[in-house]
């Protein structure tokens, strides 16, 4: 997965500019350059262990959502549909007529049939 870095082996030693000024020498920008690159190797192994504790820890959810036990949820969506699901029936009246039983929970719905016209005797269905 990741290739395990070493830290650059290189000893820098401060000394006195031949000229004393405030540019660097190329021995100074090197010793800066070697520094960065091991502060780099540093930040790469503290991401790799935090990747690596990530994986782990996602397996460890993956395998909670395989086991996760559906049944309750089916027997709960099973029981409100025996309750709350019921048909509108229809049938003629004593009278003759044609007629719809609507359970309470659709007494907004009115049913119908058309009068006149090419669509005489058509079921209609309105929401009031």
């Amino acid at each position: 997965m990741y290739k395990e870095m070493t830290k650059f082996k290189f000893w820098c030693q401060k000394v006195l500019p031949l000229v004393y000024e405030d540019s660097l020498s190329y021995y100074e920008i090197l010793c800066k350059c070697v520094k960065y690159i091991n502060d780099l190797i540093d930040n790469n192994k503290i991401i790799a262990d935090e990747l690596e504790s990530l994986e782990k820890e996602l397996k460890i959810v993956q395998k909670w959502i395989d086991d996760f036990d559906t049944t309750f949820i089916e027997k709960v969506v099973q029981e409100y549909l025996v309750k709350s699901v019921q048909t509108v029936t229809f049938g003629i009246s004593s009278g003759g007529y044609f007629m719809a039983v609507i359970p309470d929970w659709l007494s907004k719905l009115e049913f119908g049939t058309i009068q006149d016209g090419d669509l005489y005797g058509h079921l209609t269905l309105s929401y009031d």
